[in-house]
Formats: C-alpha cells, structure tokens, sequence
C-alpha cells in the first residue's frame, strides 16, 4: 500500500477503568495502533497486562495490514534473490549459420572443416568481464576468426590447440553495437573415437568471472560418426605358381612369364587364363580371377602316356608286317603361333584367338584350320593338327601384298617415251 493512500485516524481516546482492583487503560475502536504503541511507550506505569487489553482493543483491520506489508517485504526479497541468481544464468550470445564439411556422415580419420557465426552482442553489450569459450576434440585443430564490429572487421592471427578463449574486453561494446564473431575449424576426426554415436565437435560456452562455465549458455555442434572408409581395392594382384616338376614354362593370357616357381606381380584384376606347360606333360591350363590380391596356385603336370601299338594278326603272304600305328590319346592341347612381323591376327576355326605372338590352350586333339592377318601382307590359311596334352608349334613368316606401280612410275615412262619420241623426229 502506498504511504499517499494511508488514513491516519484522529488521536486515540483514552479510557481508564478499574477493574479486580488493577487499573485497566485501553482506546477506544478506531483508535490507531502506531498511536497506542506510542502512548504504551510514554506511560510508564502502563503493566502488560494493561498492554494485552489495549491490544485486544486494536481493529481486525489493522492486523490484515500488517500481514501483508510482512508479506510484501518477503516477496521483495525473494524477487531480487532471484534475479541475482538468474541474471548470470542467461546467454549472452547466439549462435548460426553452421556449416560442417563435408555433410552428413563423417568416419574416423577424416578431415572436417566446421565453419559458424556468433553474435556476442546485438542490442545487448556482451559483458566485459565473461569471456567467450570454443573447446573442440579433433585431432590438430586450427583456428581462424573475425571480430566484426557494427560491420568493420578485424581479422585475428590463426591459432592451434583445442581451446580457444575470446576475453570480453575485446567483445564489450555500447548496447547500440553489434558485435559479431565469425570462426573457422579445420582438424581430423580421431581415429580412436567409436562408430555409431553422435560425437560433440565444437562446444561454444560463456565463461563468467570466476571462470566458470554458465551452464544455459553451452551450444554444442555435433555429427553423426559412421564406420571406417574402407581400403579401397588394388587395381592389380600377384599369382605365385609352382608345379610339379618344377621348370615348366608358365603363360598368363597367352603372354610368357617365366619358369616355376615363379611370383608373377602387376597382374590387373579379373578373369586371367593360365597356362603351366611342359615337354613330356599334359598342359595345365585353368582361369584364375584376380581381385587385388596374391593367389598361389600349384599345378600337378601329367606324364604324356606313352603311345600304343598294335601287333600284327598274322604274318602277310609277302613276309612284310604291318606298321606300328600311334592311337592319340584324347583330351586337349595347345597351339603355340610365332609369326615374323609379329602382330597378326590369329584365328582358330574361323574364331579370332588372339594375336602373335600368342598360345592357345584348350583346343581340342585332331585338325584345325589355321588364319593368320596382317594388314599390308597376304592373309595366310592353313592346317594344323592338336595331339591331346601337347603344344603344338607354328612358325612361319609372311608374305607383304605386291606393289601396284603408282603415279610417280606412269610419270616417269612417259617421260622416257618422250625422250625417245624426241630423238627420232630429229
């Protein structure tokens, strides 16, 4: 209640009376109690129990009052303990245009560059004696930042470690100045930190005087950490051969590339023909897919059986026996084409096989026909014969195409001819 609004009353009337043989003074109703409180004061003589009456005698009123003046009091005091705890609780700063690259998933090991805008004082003076805080886990951290006042920047030296403290002096403005801070954070994503979780980046926080973190002034900038990058896959693998014997001769599509044992490196990835062959032995031949890494493959050779014969019946009238015929043992073989100029294209019953020098495993045993092509020399077409778990061999050189006489020859006989034209008609 404001003082302008009190009603202070008349004196208090005093009334005495004797009463059990005491003397009793109280005031009359409407009586003021501050007054009765004075007038208790300047009598002496008054005793407590006199006090109790006069008490007694004060209005319901006036007690209503008092309680609430009391209860104002109470709840004046609460207020400001309030703001006295609420105000340093209060962020002094806002904080976006966030920007982490690259976007969405990150895995460990990977390099982020987080970029975000923070405005310390915008209507508001950001307090001279907090200061502003940015605290980041990545791997060898590098910051950059601009202190902008009311558009006029100030670009900062570039700074490392994982923490870095803005002091409100350098951020204390008028209220009119807008104050605004612009960071950029290069580093890596420990390798160590585990996949799956969000992971906290950057923490941006306000620091009061004491130097404690105000807790409702914490923004945290995080992202989501997903499973390693895998490795990626080689281009090209390696084939280790062996065989048994050892020394045999070793092809990878049709190319020769030593004899067993042998590492064969830089062998590109896919499906790859290999061939194992020796004198006296059955080829080995089978496709190996080649995926970016070392294979090792051990070929058993076969013995070549030795051929057949067949005895003669009986004895022909003539006395001349039958010859021994050799009977080919079934299967495959091989076919082994040199050509000089080498470069030609091979076909095989009519089917391209590859080009010269080259060897062609997997022909079946009997005839085949044989063409070779080159371009400025005669096609050459013949017939080879495949004996099962051998390597047939051809060589041969070929023919160039014959020379039609151009026009620097018709020239040069005419000319001739009117040389001799002119020597007669003299």
């Amino acid at each position: 209640m404001k003082i302008s609004h009190l009603h202070v009353p008349e004196p208090p009337v005093c009334d005495e009376k004797i009463q059990n043989g005491e003397r009793y003074t109280g005031y009359r109703k409407g009586s003021h109690p501050m007054l009765l409180s004075l007038k208790f004061l300047q009598n002496p003589d008054l005793s407590h129990r006199s006090f109790r009456h006069f008490h007694s005698n004060i209005p319901a009123e006036h007690h209503t009052k008092i309680r609430w003046k009391k209860v104002r009091k109470l709840s004046l005091v609460i207020l400001v303990c309030l703001l006295a705890v609420l105000i340093p609780m209060v962020s002094a700063f806002t904080v976006s245009s966030i920007i982490v690259s690259p976007s969405g998933t990150l895995d460990p090991g990977d390099p982020v560059n987080i970029s975000y805008t923070v405005y310390a004082a915008s209507g508001v003076a950001f307090p001279s004696y907090d200061d502003l805080q940015f605290v980041t886990e990545l791997n060898d951290p590098v910051w950059s930042y601009t202190i902008a006042v009311n558009g006029v920047k100030n670009v900062r030296p570039v700074e490392g470690g994982r923490v870095l403290t803005i002091s409100g002096f350098e951020l204390s403005y008028q209220n009119r100045d807008e104050v605004i801070v612009t960071v950029s954070l290069a580093g890596d994503i420990p390798p160590g930190w585990a996949t799956g979780v969000n992971r906290r980046l950057v923490r941006i926080q306000d620091l009061d005087s004491r130097g404690a973190v105000i807790p409702c002034s914490v923004v945290v900038i995080d992202r989501f950490i997903g499973l390693p990058t895998p490795t990626p896959t080689p281009s090209f693998g390696t084939l280790a051969v062996s065989s048994t014997p050892s020394g045999s001769d070793v092809y990878i599509d049709n190319s020769y590339k030593g004899l067993t044992p042998v590492s064969i490196s830089a062998v590109p990835n896919g499906n790859r023909v290999l061939l194992v062959k020796r004198d006296g032995y059955q080829d080995y031949s089978r496709t190996v897919t080649v995926m970016g890494d070392t294979q090792t493959i051990s070929a058993s050779l076969v013995p070549i059986p030795a051929p057949t014969t067949t005895t003669p019946a009986q004895v022909q009238p003539t006395g001349t026996a039958t010859q021994p015929q050799t009977t080919p043992a079934g299967g495959f073989g091989s076919l082994a084409v040199t050509t000089s100029p080498s470069g030609a294209q091979l076909y095989v019953d009519g089917i391209l096989k590859g080009i010269t020098p080259a060897t062609i495993p997997g022909l079946s045993a009997g005839t085949h026909v044989l063409l070779l092509k080159l371009d400025g020399f005669q096609d050459l077409s013949t017939t080879i014969t495949i004996t099962a778990g051998q390597t047939a061999e051809y060589a041969t050189g070929l023919s160039a195409n014959a020379k039609t006489p151009g026009f620097e020859a018709i020239a040069a006989f005419l000319s001739i001819g009117i040389l001799l034209l002119a020597r007669r008609t003299r």
